[in-house]
């Protein structure tokens, strides 16, 4: 992999970046504010040099499908929709919508290059990998200003320090990128503070602009120009196998629908120190002998029943037993006593009976 950078648009050389991946930069505010709308849902941005070509572009489209967007000494020009402020955008505002951006930066789409994308600090993550899925020479453009050189400094250290496997060629304005980069590393907020463009806006009073292109990594949406639009590059997903269905095979190791997992390991250790839960009580019972409470630190009492036997034999007194259960219910109470049957001789009834008569 080949990286150049071009710090003036002028100067680009068709040839070199005919196949490679060119990556378009304007801080503030251009390669910032166009992410951001496509990342709260518009359909696609064209960039536009004069507000004229805007206005032809915007007539071209439906009613309601269109925005304007542009700015003159950084503010919004009168009658459009929205400014160049990436703080402009919105979801509500520009959800499935075509913008036409019309703003002074000294970048044009390169027609003449394979694949063309918008980087800043806000998408530098998704930029990267842009690059890497590519797999093609990387050309940095550069709008002039000295906080797109840091961009693109940065952009050329993180790729010649990941990149361990794969051989990569730095030209010398890429490595002069880098030595820009460097004395602002950790203090990208602070170069955009004391940059020309950043001064001015300061003075326009779009501070938290700067605080906002500021941010690395802090939206994901990487533009990529398709004839006259930029629209929201796609991340692909990771392919799976497939079976002979069509379907997703599973992951190694993981189990299929349907399957029951057979556990071969103990889900407990067999360790003296981390006993299985369970077991202490269950040898305890068999070797008759207490077992200590891990919550209260006492030796648990002895059952009530074997208690109370020890305490009536050696008193002397004999222990109710309790009836057993499903044996019938005597019929009388303890309250009725049933009188002993009396035998009477035969000869004192005769008696008995003559002398009534």
């Amino acid at each position: 992999m080949k990286i150049t950078v071009y710090f003036d648009p002028k100067a680009v050389k068709p040839t070199v970046i005919q196949n490679a991946t060119v990556v378009l930069v304007d801080v503030l505010r251009t390669s910032t504010a166009i992410p951001v709308y496509l990342y709260h849902g518009a359909a696609g941005v064209a960039l536009c040099p004069e507000p004229a070509t805007a206005k032809k572009q915007f007539e071209k489209l439906k009613r309601g499908e269109g925005l304007l967007a542009g700015e003159r000494d950084w503010d919004k020009i009168p009658g459009f929709h929205l400014g160049g402020s990436p703080l402009d955008s919105s979801r509500e505002k520009v959800k499935d919508r075509f913008i036409c951006l019309s703003t002074p930066s000294n970048l044009r789409p390169l027609a003449a290059a394979k694949y063309v994308v918008l980087g800043s600090f806000v998408n530098l993550s998704d930029v990267y990998d842009s690059c890497l899925r590519g797999k093609r020479d990387v050309v940095i453009v550069c709008a002039g200003q000295m906080e797109d050189s840091a961009f693109a400094g940065m952009l050329v250290d993180f790729l010649q320090s990941t990149l361990g496997n794969v051989p990569i060629v730095l030209t010398e304005s890429a490595k002069d990128a880098v030595n820009l980069y460097k004395p602002w590393q950790g203090r990208i907020l602070d170069l955009l503070k004391e940059s020309p463009d950043g001064k001015e806006l300061i003075r326009k009073g779009y501070s938290k602009d700067l605080d906002f292109c500021a941010k690395t990594n802090r939206i994901s949406a990487v533009p990529f120009l398709k004839e006259s639009f930029f629209l929201k590059e796609d991340t692909p997903k990771p392919k799976r196998p497939l079976d002979i269905d069509g379907k997703p095979k599973p992951t190694s190791g993981a189990p299929q629908k349907g399957k029951s997992i057979k556990v071969t390991v103990p889900l407990f250790p067999k360790n003296p120190e981390h006993p299985v839960p369970g077991m202490e009580k269950a040898n305890a019972k068999k070797n008759h002998t207490p077992v200590r409470d891990e919550k209260k630190g006492e030796d648990k009492k002895k059952d009530k029943s074997t208690l109370k036997k020890t305490e009536l034999k050696s008193s002397g007194a004999v222990p109710k037993t309790k009836k057993a259960p499903g044996k019938a219910v005597p019929m009388f109470s303890k309250k009725t006593v049933a009188n002993a049957v009396v035998k009477v001789p035969v000869k004192t009834l005769v008696k008995t009976t003559l002398k009534k008569k």
